[in-house]
């Protein structure tokens, strides 16, 4: 049986194939598959991506979801270091969805938490946007301490940095960063859904 990154090898690939192989495999296969993509195997799924389905925000949160509430998402980037992460979102008591890099701890230290706050992509009605233009007010109790994402060092990794997500599966979307949400930069990552354990 083919895994997902020798399915982006194959010619002719679609992205209903790939749909199909990623949603019979178990959260954990699913999850071991995903994060062994590369820059390569992600651009070809990013491109795949385009003329997905719809996504809208409760993908991300359910939309009965407590406020305060994770939802984590396992990624791997195309940078070229500091490529595992973990994006957790979650609900404030506004009913806005916010978010942050769940990151090892030296990462964390040097680069910052990475909060967001997630909205429809204005450019493309399809997608969904990750922005770390706008910081959340409220969070989990143990999470990190909410900080600006324009203070040296973390602008050079959040500063400005808008990313934009593409259905993939009911599990997995991949995703591009943009600077303020225009300018595409060759960064990409593909994230999927953790389950909690039984």
């Amino acid at each position: 049986m083919f895994d997902l990154m020798a399915l982006l090898e194959r010619p002719g690939m679609t992205l209903e194939e790939i749909t199909a192989h990623l949603d019979k495999l178990a959260s954990s296969d699913r999850v071991l598959q995903v994060i062994t993509l590369d820059k390569k195997h992600q651009m070809k799924l990013w491109d795949l991506a385009a003329d997905s389905q719809q996504l809208d925000l409760s993908y991300l949160v359910p939309k009965k979801a407590p406020p305060l509430d994770s939802f984590p998402f396992e990624g791997k980037n195309s940078l070229p270091a500091f490529k595992r992460f973990q994006k957790v979102f979650y609900f404030d008591s506004k009913g806005n969805i916010c978010g942050y890099n769940n990151n090892p701890r030296l990462v964390e230290r040097v680069v910052g938490p990475g909060y967001f706050m997630v909205q429809m992509n204005p450019r493309a009605e399809k997608e969904i946007q990750i922005d770390y233009t706008r910081i959340p007010i409220e969070k989990p109790p143990t999470w990190p301490a909410i900080k600006s994402n324009d203070v040296f060092p973390t602008m050079f990794v959040y500063g400005g940095t808008k990313d934009n997500l593409r259905w993939v599966s009911k599990d997995v979307v991949i995703g591009r960063a943009y600077k303020m949400g225009e300018d595409p930069m060759p960064n990409w990552f593909v994230l999927c859904r953790v389950y909690p354990q039984s």
